[in-house]
């Protein structure tokens, strides 16, 4: 129903007038689990504006809603209207000011807006009119702005479209409030979009889509990409506009195994990450969960340095752990390990640890860097001693590989990477 995945337990709000786009987006979300903030402001403009905000706040009680409220009248002579200013420039400044204000009460996850197909063809149109050959053509389903995340996930659905369902879904809404955006908010072109034909709206949507191919395709190759791998190439990601970037990073950490919070500071920190010159860094972006630079691509995950270990093998047998599973009940002598060198130390590398490579001493670490082997398993990779400490044997870490050792040593971790 809603074109968003939404975190689970964030708080998100919800720009809301009682007219019947935003009521059926405050509904959908009600539905779709959610229990957003209601952000609604009194502009005077009509004499329902206070009867319209009395019916929602009174659907907003029955709902267990919490509402934020601002009555612009109570502004202070320096921020109230005046005459000969532009009403919608001037709105626009009280909106988002007071939205940014409630963002931050609540530290929310994003500013949710109900703007639909309607409004996406008029910023089409306006931005064709004005000849803004650069620009990206349209609405962005996910942007920034004024330091929160806009989400737009109405874009597909027409104004007719929400006014079908909220009669289908018995939501109250406006008709009043309704003709009042038409007259002081909406630009004259929307006489035109109201005209439109169904054919003429999907004509203009096809051609602003044509327009924005070159991104479209590459947000579509980062979300395939996204959808089909565990990692996200950085260099393509910065290239991206800071909407794009915003949704993309988004969606990637959507998939971590708890909800993540991403807000503009978190945007940020990711950039900065993306923009570091150190190859190999990480950001902690969830209780147990980090954003892994590894040189030329992110993966989320877990910031393995914090989970070092050591084990003990007294004698070839078995041995199950958070890491790695072993069967040695034969022996390991396949592996090199000899019966003389239990008990067996198993434990992460440390930086002095070298081991024997065709006739030379090599550190480990560099045996991990040959390897490629990805940063955030190099930390919980285990290495095996004999029992006069010396490292007698290193999984050898492969892409892709397939078992031929009679002994079994399982890893836990990412993809079947080791012998």
């Amino acid at each position: 129903m809603l074109d968003y995945k939404f975190q689970k337990g964030a708080t998100y709000l919800c720009a809301c007038t009682y007219g019947p786009d935003s009521m059926a987006l405050l509904d959908m979300l009600q539905k779709a689990g959610l229990k957003p903030i209601v952000v609604c402001i009194n502009y005077h403009k009509f004499e329902e504006s206070s009867d319209d905000y009395i019916k929602l706040a009174s659907y907003c009680g029955a709902k267990g809603l919490t509402l934020e409220y601002l009555d612009a009248a109570t502004l202070p002579e320096e921020e109230a209207f005046h005459e000969g200013d532009s009403f919608k420039d001037w709105a626009r400044k009280v909106r988002y000011g007071f939205f940014r204000q409630v963002y931050d009460k609540y530290h929310a996850a994003g500013l949710v807006i109900a703007h639909q197909q309607d409004d996406l063809l008029e910023t089409l149109l306006m931005q064709k009119g004005r000849k803004l050959k650069d620009a990206k053509y349209g609405l962005s389903p996910v942007s920034t702005q004024n330091g929160m995340v806009i989400i737009r996930p109405l874009l597909r659905y027409t104004r007719e479209d929400l006014r079908e369902y909220n009669e289908e879904n018995r939501v109250p809404f406006s008709t009043k409030k309704m003709s009042y955006e038409d007259h002081f908010i909406r630009s004259p072109i929307f006489e035109k979009i109201n005209a439109m034909s169904a054919i003429e709206r999907e004509n203009l949507i096809a051609e602003m889509e044509s327009a924005n191919d070159e991104k479209i395709k590459l947000v579509k190759d980062f979300n395939k990409s996204i959808d089909e791998g565990e990692e996200l190439e950085i260099r393509p990601l910065i290239a991206l506009s800071q909407d794009e970037f915003a949704a993309t990073v988004i969606r990637f950490v959507s998939r971590a195994p708890e909800e993540i919070h991403m807000g503009i500071d978190e945007l940020a920190a990711v950039r900065k990450l993306c923009l570091s010159p150190v190859p190999n860094a990480s950001l902690k972006i969830g209780k147990d969960t980090y954003l892994l630079r590894e040189y030329d691509v992110l993966v989320v995950g877990r910031n393995y340095s914090e989970l070092l270990y050591e084990y003990k093998l007294d004698a070839p047998g078995k041995l199950s752990t958070p890491n790695f599973e072993l069967d040695f009940s034969m022996g390991a002598e396949d592996r090199g390990i000899k019966a003389e060198d239990y008990p067996l130390t198993i434990r992460t590398v440390l930086p002095s640890d070298k081991f024997i490579v065709h006739g030379f001493l090599e550190p480990v670490t560099s045996l991990f860097s040959t390897w490629n082997m990805p940063v955030r398993y190099r930390y919980v990779w285990p290495i095996f001693l004999n029992k006069d400490g010396k490292v007698v044997y290193v999984p050898r870490y492969r892409r892709y590989f397939h078992e031929y050792h009679t002994s079994r040593l399982d890893m836990k971790f990412g993809d079947r990477t080791e012998e």
